[in-house]
């Protein structure tokens, strides 16, 4: 991958899915909150000032919109994580909490001016009542949302509604005359959190979670009793791309991986005190080979669940350093259905570690520091040269550790920088498999599902063809992106795979993706087999000179 195309990727990942770290319990906003004749006095400038703008600015103002932005900057200068939630988005993060929400199961895209139903959720309304992945969306409710106009975001709100109430749709679908019109009542559509679980070889089981939520914890336990039902004797727990989410899901994840009685984490701040969080005998898996893979997208709780392995010497952490957040939000209420999430805490790891990185210059300097430590660890520079503390912290078995930056691997892996993967690099980021993935389920896919009627017949028996690849490349070509026959060469079986997967997870589910993408994985492969040795010894790839330098800086 192009250094330009990395960096734009990372400025995307930012932008779409925020780094999130929130305490289990939600606090209610209390009106009868002490007063200081500090803040008193603020309070009366900043009515003095809103009673002047009420009462003196040259247009009219949308009270609830310069209320909004009010709270978010006063609470943009305290850290890069404080936050305020207007109803819409308080909606939508509750709903990411909850990990389920109600509606009719559809996953959407816009192709052209048209909405198309990318996939059918398995078990949904919408399954239910006879929508097809690769149908054209026309109508709901009788409201045309065809157009360049359109967007998705303005068809989910026609869609979404309360549970047991019903919505119109109103498709098309390639290959049949007509329009067809499906009466699907919303219900309860879970979200689940744990993308894929299921057994790479005899013995090594894999667990994959994209963020934790309410229903985490308890995936997460019948995914491993799943898997030890199988044959699991050593685990991959794959955190990369996990942003975050609930403290105590990944409280209760660490419990069940660490033997009874070792500490898991501790919150302090300036008016919270210390409170520490062990593991309880009796965990599930507690013993046996563990590897935890994370990258620079793992943030705040999924860096509490690597930094308690780590730090316990219960298993290898593998991949890339952390994003580096190290503090807790609490939740609180406001009048109107909003709320702030204010940072109450940091969290320390067993050691001791604070993994924050500095925020003191500001928050655009904060993720600008970020993007440029990756882009350095792409251009190859040491995964060390961002270590904020230099102190050294010992794990139990006196491995060293660093905190003041994220969480850095024992083993590291490093970014493929093979120029020949440009190629198939465009195929992914400009959506050219997805696209042709979507038009193989629209042409073809309820006779796919016919001849394979289970997730595991289509994983176990389903090939793309070389013809098909042929016309993968074909259509590449018609949207500006020339053949290159070294990376089709060197790659076909990734690509062949990569849509494979497309396919899969869009006519049967998610976890069909995972399932069939594991196998090419460089990555995970990488984790597998990587020496697993946590004796005492300097940690983080690291040499004893590099450690005695770090030891020196300021």
């Amino acid at each position: 991958m192009k250094k330009g195309t990395l960096i734009i990727c990372i400025i995307s990942a930012l932008v779409v899915g925020c780094i999130t770290g929130v305490a289990a319990s939600l606090a209610a906003f209390d009106k009868q909150n002490e007063r200081t004749s500090n803040s008193a006095g603020a309070n009366d400038k900043i009515n003095a000032i809103w009673n002047l703008v009420e009462r003196k600015y040259v247009d009219r103002i949308d009270n609830d919109s310069v209320v909004d932005r009010v709270c978010w900057a006063m609470l943009s200068t305290l850290d890069p994580h404080s936050s305020y939630l207007s109803g819409k988005e308080l909606a939508m993060e509750n709903e990411a909490i909850r990990g389920n929400f109600e509606g009719v199961g559809i996953m959407l895209r816009k192709i052209g001016d048209t909405i198309c139903a990318l996939q059918v959720i398995n078990g949904s309304p919408s399954e239910m009542a006879g929508i097809l992945a690769g149908d054209r969306l026309l109508m709901v409710d009788g409201n045309n949302i065809i157009g360049s106009e359109i967007t998705i975001d303005s068809v989910v709100s026609l869609i979404r509604g309360p549970r047991g109430s019903s919505v119109d749709i109103t498709v098309s679908r390639p290959g049949k005359e007509g329009l067809c019109t499906y009466a699907v009542v919303r219900n309860v559509i879970p979200t689940p959190s744990v993308n894929y679980s299921g057994m790479i070889d005899k013995t090594t089981g894999y667990i994959r979670i994209d963020r934790f939520a309410s229903s985490t914890y308890k995936e997460f336990c019948l995914a491993v009793r799943n898997l030890k039902d199988k044959g699991m004797k050593q685990m991959v727990l794959d955190l990369r791309d996990n942003s975050g989410g609930l403290l105590s899901e990944a409280i209760g994840i660490c419990d069940e991986l660490l033997p009874g009685r070792e500490l898991i984490v501790y919150t302090q701040g300036a008016h919270e005190r210390r409170r520490e969080e062990h593991s309880r005998p009796g965990g599930l898996f507690c013993t046996g080979k563990l590897i935890v893979m994370i990258d620079e997208f793992s943030a705040s709780a999924s860096e509490i669940v690597a930094g308690a392995i780590q730090d316990n010497d219960r298993g290898i952490i593998v991949g890339r350093r952390s994003f580096g957040k190290g503090l807790v939000q609490q939740q609180f209420d406001l009048p109107g259905n909003s709320a702030v999430r204010i940072t109450t805490s940091r969290y320390y790891t067993p050691s001791g570690r604070c993994i924050q990185r500095p925020y003191d210059r500001g928050t655009d300097e904060y993720y600008a520091e970020f993007i440029q430590s990756v882009v350095e660890q792409y251009q190859g520079d040491s995964l060390l040269s961002h270590i904020n503390d230099s102190t050294p912290y010992h794990t139990a078995k006196g491995r060293i550790v660093y905190g003041g930056g994220g969480i850095y691997p024992d083993h590291i892996i490093r970014y493929k920088t093979d120029s020949n993967i440009v190629y198939y690099n465009k195929l992914i980021n400009r959506s050219i498999i997805s696209d042709f993935a979507f038009d193989i389920i629209s042409a073809n896919g309820q006779s796919i599902k016919k001849r394979y009627p289970t997730d595991k017949r289509f994983i176990d028996q389903y090939t793309v063809s070389d013809a098909v690849l042929q016309n993968l490349f074909a259509r590449a070509e018609k949207e500006g992106i020339a053949r290159d026959p070294k990376c089709i060469s060197r790659f076909r079986e990734e690509i062949r795979s990569r849509l494979k997967a497309s396919i899969g997870s869009m006519l049967y589910s998610p976890s069909v993706f995972y399932a069939v993408q594991l196998k090419y994985d460089p990555e995970l492969n990488e984790a597998v087999n990587v020496k697993y040795d946590l004796q005492a010894q300097p940690s983080n790839n690291t040499t004893k000179k590099q450690s005695q330098k770090l030891s020196k800086r300021p």
